[in-house]
Formats: C-alpha cells, structure tokens, sequence
C-alpha cells in the first residue's frame, strides 16, 4: 500500500505516525504534504466566525480559546526531523486546498491518502489518490461528529472516549467508519486534567490503529460501516462547558473509589 500524508500540523498526529508507518514492511510513505493555512476568502471567513460566534457566544469562544492549550501535543516531534530520519519527502504547501497540494498528491501516486490534522478537505483534493483519502477523528463516530476529544462524552455522561478512522466524503467526520477504538477517559482533579490525560492515551495508541487500517485496507473498506448523519458537535456554549464541569466532578467522584480499590488490590496481589 502507497500512502501519502496530508497534514497541516507540525508536530501532532502525522509525526506521531510516520514513523509505525514507515516501520510497516506492507506499507510506502510517498510523502508527506505539509499544507499552510492558506488565504481563506475574507468574506466568507469572517461570515462563518460570525455564525460560530452567534451560535456558542462571546462567552463560549473566549472560553474555547482557553481550552485549546489542553489539547496541545507536546510529546509530538517536529515532522519535517521525523520524516528525515525515515527518508521522506515533505512537501511544503500554502493551503490543504491549493493547487500546490493536488500537484503534490498527484506526483506522489499514492493509493491511499491520509489526513492526519486538516481542516475541512475539498473533493478536488480528497480524490487524488487511487483509493481516495481516510481521516483520524480523535472521538468516537458516529456518535460525536465533529466533536473535541473528551469533553462532549463527559458532557452526556459517558466514561469512554477513543478514536475513529474513516473514510472522507464531502461533510465532515460522516464517511464510512474502516476502524473504531474504544478508550476509557482517564480522570484527573481537573477538567483541564482529564483531557490532558486522555488525549495524550489516545494519541499514543493512534499509530497502531492507523497502520492496521493501511494494511488491511481493502478488507475493511468491504467491510465498512456508513454512518447516520448525528447532530454535529462544535466548541461548547458556556453553560454547555459548565454542565460538563458539574459531570466531569460527578464522574470523578465515582471513579476514585473503584481506583482506590484497584490499586489496593494491585497491592495485594503484589504482596502474595
């Protein structure tokens, strides 16, 4: 299987993968497109900021801007040493849907592209390669589109989180699911905490999933499941974002004692 990578992230999901790709005798990296943020059309740019704005408030974005730091990958290296440590070409673009980027998919002859932290992904990109493109989606489908990791479960109660490798169609999150994992969220004092930690677990175990879906590919393409069309998740309201405060609290609260009592078991056993 020819793969080629599409990213717009430095350091995250593709320089996490690269290497467990490269590693795989039953998988050829091409390359990897390194897009740039583009020039987005102001007006249309600025429309969507508003609609986002009107529907979560100002209270909603200025929070969401706080929360990004709890999604930031710090034990991501930089892909461009990665990729020079296997050999592979990484081919700077101005924007994921530029004409630099389909010249680029299009030399890399790949079977398979991978979309490893893209915004949204025109057509006209995502079937270049042979076998069109796959994408990672750090929640579980189809239950959370578009959603951040860990927060929305929390939000509806649910103590598992994971990852979700699928197909790319024209809407976001919604092609045929090729992989589900299922994680338990890992939780902290905090909310802050809890994300950290379960998102830095998922990021972990992403490669092993990723190389399985290239290896298997046509497999699990017969095999795979379309999905419903869910109501689409974006960044919290405020009052969302405080009911998940009380959930996650309520949540932790019951997780402790069973931690408790799993590590004094774990003591036991290792005391016999």
């Amino acid at each position: 299987m020819r793969v080629v990578i599409l990213t717009s992230v430095r350091a995250g999901l593709a320089s996490r993968c690269l290497p467990a790709l490269c590693n795989s005798t039953a998988i050829d990296v091409a390359g990897v497109v390194l897009a740039g943020p583009g020039a987005p059309a102001k007006r249309r740019h600025l429309a969507r900021k508003l609609r986002k704005m009107m529907q979560i408030g100002p209270l909603g974005a200025i929070n969401g801007i706080r929360m990004r730091a709890w999604y930031h990958d710090s034990g991501a290296r930089d892909i461009e040493s990665v990729a020079a440590a296997y050999g592979v070409p990484v081919w700077e673009t101005s924007g994921v849907n530029t004409d630099e980027t389909r010249s680029r998919l299009r030399e890399a002859e790949a079977d398979l592209g991978l979309s490893l932290g893209n915004p949204y992904i025109a057509p006209s990109v995502f079937s270049i390669p042979r076998l069109g493109m796959v994408n990672v989606h750090t929640e579980l489908l189809p239950e959370y589109q578009g959603a951040q990791s860990v927060i929305w479960p929390i939000h509806e109660g649910q103590s598992e989180t994971g990852f979700s490798i699928h197909r790319i169609d024209r809407t976001i999150d919604t092609g045929e699911l090729l992989l589900v994992r299922r994680m338990p969220i890992l939780f902290g004092d905090s909310l802050a905490e809890t994300v950290r930690r379960t998102v830095a677990a998922t990021m972990e175990a992403v490669p092993a999933g990723l190389v399985e879906v290239c290896e298997n590919y046509e497999a699990l393409k017969s095999a795979a499941v379309a999905q419903p069309r869910m109501k689409p998740f974006t960044t919290p309201t405020f009052g969302q974002f405080l009911r998940m405060e009380l959930r996650h609290r309520q949540m932790r609260s019951r997780a402790a004692p069973a931690e408790a009592g799993e590590a004094s078991e774990d003591r036991r056993k290792r005391a016999m």
